[in-house]
């Protein structure tokens, strides 16, 4: 009961993660559409509250139980920050000057298959290709993977024609999400392992974040010299303050550490397995909010992407419950058979 109880508080978690990095999307879209706000600084003062935010968090409810932070530690922290802020984040949120945030979530669902091979490569994901739960994985990440380049394929000429750059431009923006998609599953798969070697979630998540902003910070100042795209200012009907508080306390702060706890008990497949959500929520979000248009291509996509999580997300029940079954049994094996009473 209480696996199963840990493994619902897991999927709503991240259920809720996808549907708040899918608002945030649409809202850092419609701001930076403008071209009035610069998308580095956007990402510098996101973090500077993140990282406010849980360091704060980490300073009160772990300080009684954080272990000592050696020199190792701090060090793949700062590699860490690297990957997720730096390069994974301000990719993110440089593409969606070429492209639109539909299309950016449907390449951010290839996640889930990039994760999945990484993973069987580095030989931290088990896969009998035989085996009901193997076939389950594979075909869980194809679907994906699949419906992920039927959006991308359905709306290439629109986003072609809509981009300030025409092709060119999509191909950037396309190429600048690819390799966040890649920083982000390298991430994943980096930060399961130390937090396992280092117990204090909520302090990793703070260190990470902390170097992180400290990168970016230094971007920045290379990047954007001119004064004014540093000040905080109402852009028509949108809020760049809300965006920058919502993006900082909400998506970068109180889900990015729900992510890492959620990674380190559930591992980076399971984590990765819900990004299909992310291109439902947004395609939603992008229709009921910015009148955007459906291609039929672009639902059917959306179906094999949420038809794969539900594979995915099968095969890992299978293997907790696996997992679970075996050890009572591998306990008993080890307990003796005759017990001396001497």
């Amino acid at each position: 009961m209480a696996m199963g109880a840990g493994a619902c508080k897991a999927s709503l978690l991240m259920v809720l993660f996808e549907l708040g990095l899918a608002v945030f999307i649409v809202l850092q879209s419609s701001l930076l559409a403008s071209g009035d706000t610069s998308a580095t600084v956007l990402v510098v003062y996101v973090h500077i509250v993140s990282s406010a935010v849980l360091s704060s968090l980490a300073f009160f409810l772990e300080r009684e139980r954080r272990p000592r932070i050696t020199v190792r530690i701090a060090c793949w922290a700062f590699f860490l920050g690297f990957l997720q802020f730096t390069l994974s984040q301000l990719l993110e949120t440089w593409s969606l000057r070429y492209v639109t945030a539909s299309f950016q979530s449907s390449l951010l669902n290839t996640e889930s298959a990039v994760v999945f091979v990484l993973a069987v490569a580095a030989g931290r994901e088990r896969f009998g290709f035989c085996g009901a739960r193997g076939q389950a994985k594979l075909w869980g990440t194809l679907l994906s993977a699949a419906g992920a380049i039927a959006v991308v394929l359905s709306t290439k000429n629109d986003e072609a024609a809509a981009a300030p750059g025409g092709v060119s431009a999509w191909f950037v923006g396309f190429l600048l999400v690819a390799l966040a998609v890649l920083a982000s599953a390298l991430f994943k798969l980096l930060v399961e392992r130390v937090a396992a070697r280092f117990s204090a979630d909520l302090t990793l998540s703070a260190m990470m974040a902390v170097s992180g902003t400290l990168q970016l910070a230094a971007v920045a100042a290379v990047t954007e010299r001119n004064p004014s795209a540093w000040r905080i200012r109402w852009n028509g009907s949108h809020l760049l303050l809300v965006v920058i508080l919502y993006g900082g306390i909400v998506v970068s702060g109180i889900f990015y550490y729900a992510t890492n706890w959620c990674i380190h008990t559930k591992g980076p497949l399971f984590v990765a397995a819900f990004t299909p959500l992310l291109i439902v929520f947004t395609f939603l979000l992008e229709m009921l909010f910015l009148g955007a248009h459906a291609h039929a291509w672009s639902v059917m996509g959306a179906v094999l992407v949420v038809g794969g999580l539900y594979l995915l997300l099968w095969a890992k029940a299978e293997d907790y419950k696996a997992e679970a079954d075996a050890a009572p049994v591998e306990r008993s094996n080890r307990e003796p058979l005759l017990l001396d009473k001497a």
